[in-house]
């Protein structure tokens, strides 16, 4: 490994979820890691605190192993075979009780990081088709195949169990040569997966967008989608005093309006401090918080079914009024006509 490589996984991290499926997966291949996690360093406490984040020097000589000892080229797809909910942290449960597929892979797309960041997820839309891509500064690492591999085999797995059907994608496509038996990726893909493209992209009718998923729960949805935003505020905050703030507005949103004076304590400064470190950031605490306000109510209206009166008492609104007023300052139109408007932002029309 060059040292600029070595130096740039020395700044990354994953989840202990994303090491949890990375042991389980080993296991499953007979090799116990259990071992190798105390000579890392890395104790039960860890892999245990939703909030840990796991250097990614230590996630990649756990892989190494797994794949030495092994002995199987292709451990990275078979990983991904192996998913489950509680391998994706958060993402599981708001993205089993999501409507549909597309609203399920629209909330993969921010939390891709959380994960692990090896890599970025975004997608494009090219003649009806979407293209999910995955791209990476880290190329070069010897395990990076097995990564993607994984994610790929992950994604597609998981995909078929949320719809409960055994779809498949219309194309898969690898930068990297084969792993192993090219039939082995056929195996799992059941499409034309093509090798030593230009990008790592797996591409999906437009049409599985709208599948019905097996698990969708309004209500738990509704529960699930705040933790999972709660979870990427938390993940961005790690440095940075203004999603501090802001994952301290999400907090408390629901029981009345967010005070200054208890956030500054929970974060340990006193209330001038932070007004001084909020003005130094070119904002405050009331932009901030209708900041927040205005994200959270475009996306409770377009992904819930709660009122827009319940949506009002939510944000800490003492009557629907309120809401509607600022709404229409924001964004010109009531919060009624823009839930009837806008659409998925994965619509192909978007």
């Amino acid at each position: 490994m060059s040292a600029s490589l070595s130096s740039s996984l020395k700044l990354r991290t994953v989840a202990p979820f994303w090491l949890e499926f990375l042991l389980d997966a080993a296991l499953r291949a007979g090799v116990d890691l259990s071992g190798a996690l105390v000579d890392l360093g890395i104790s039960n406490d860890d892999l245990e605190n939703p909030q840990s984040r796991i250097a990614m020097t230590v996630e990649n000589q756990l892989l190494k192993q797994a794949m030495q000892k092994s002995g199987d080229p292709l451990f990275g797809l078979h990983m991904g075979e192996g998913i489950r909910p509680r391998f994706i942290g958060e993402l599981g449960y708001a993205s089993m009780s999501s409507a549909t597929l597309g609203d399920a892979i629209e909330l993969m797309i921010p939390f891709t990081k959380v994960t692990s960041e090896c890599a970025q997820l975004r997608f494009e839309w090219r003649d009806k088709s979407l293209w999910l891509i995955w791209e990476s500064d880290l190329e070069d690492l010897a395990t990076y195949p097995a990564r993607i591999d994984a994610n790929f085999a992950g994604a597609i797995t998981y995909g078929r169990w949320l719809i409960g059907k055994e779809m498949s994608p219309a194309r898969v496509l690898f930068r990297h040569p084969p792993q192993g038996e090219e039939q082995e990726y056929q195996r799992i893909f059941r499409c034309e997966v093509a090798f030593e493209q230009p990008q790592n992209a797996i591409v999906l009718d437009a049409s599985l967008l709208d599948l019905p998923l097996r698990d969708a729960d309004p209500e738990m949805h509704k529960v699930a989608r705040s933790r999972m935003q709660r979870a990427v505020t938390q993940y961005h905050a790690r440095d940075n005093l203004l999603e501090q703030v802001r994952l301290e507005i999400q907090k408390r949103l629901q029981q009345g309006v967010p005070q200054l004076e208890p956030i500054a304590d929970q974060l340990g400064i006193k209330p001038w401090t932070l007004r001084r470190q909020l003005r130094s950031e070119n904002t405050d605490f009331s932009s901030l918080l209708e900041d927040e306000r205005r994200r959270l109510a475009c996306d409770w209206l377009l992904h819930s079914d709660r009122s827009v009166n319940q949506i009002a008492l939510d944000l800490g609104y003492s009557e629907q009024s309120a809401f509607n007023r600022a709404f229409k300052r924001w964004f010109g139109v009531t919060p009624v006509h823009y839930r009837e408007q806008q659409g998925s932002a994965l619509s192909p029309d978007h």
